[in-house]
């Protein structure tokens, strides 16, 4: 009788504990998620950035999306739009910096290319050609249609031809292009 009362004991402590420790757990998970109401708050914000960056007005835009990132630190359209209109204001070293971090956050390839080419674009405009072209391959060598490079990328598969660059953009045309990619 005795060893059924202890067996009983060890089954009720498990069968008690067990719960505890799934729903601490559960708890954990839940505290490490972004509130609902934040991130509806930085699409909004993003949304607003946009609209201000279609319209050529820079600095509106960085302000909407730095509220963005504010709301939403890893909200990669925020980086990335902030990037650009950061390029679009002549804030180049900011670009880049910004560029480089949203290229940990670009949700596939193709953003991936799109923010190589981008962070190719500030290089250009930051006068550093060589690195510029090392971005503008990285952008070719997953998209080799992506706008920036085909405009600013000479690329040839002749022997170790050094590759070069086409042009350099003028104005804000080269962050302009950008703007394609907005929808």
């Amino acid at each position: 009788m005795d060893k059924i009362v202890r067996g009983g004991l060890l089954f009720a402590l498990l069968v008690f504990a067990l719960p505890s420790c799934v729903e601490k757990q559960t708890t954990l998970v839940i505290k490490d998620s972004r509130p609902p109401g934040l991130t509806v708050a930085s699409e909004k914000a993003l949304e607003n950035g946009k609209k201000h960056l279609r319209k050529g007005h820079c600095k509106q835009a960085i302000r909407e999306f730095n509220k963005a990132i504010e709301k939403d630190p890893r909200n990669f359209e925020a980086l990335y739009w902030l990037g650009v209109a950061e390029g679009m204001c002549g804030y180049y070293p900011q670009s880049y910096n910004r560029l480089m971090v949203a290229i940990k956050y670009a949700p596939n390839d193709l953003w991936r290319a799109r923010v190589y080419a981008t962070v190719g674009i500030t290089l250009l405009y930051m006068g550093k050609d060589d690195d510029a072209v090392i971005y503008f391959e990285k952008a070719r060598s997953i998209d080799p249609k992506n706008e920036l490079v085909v405009a600013y990328y000479d690329y040839e598969e002749k022997g170790n031809k050094k590759h070069k660059l086409k042009k350099k953009p003028k104005g804000g045309e080269g962050f302009e292009l950008t703007l394609k990619w907005l929808d």
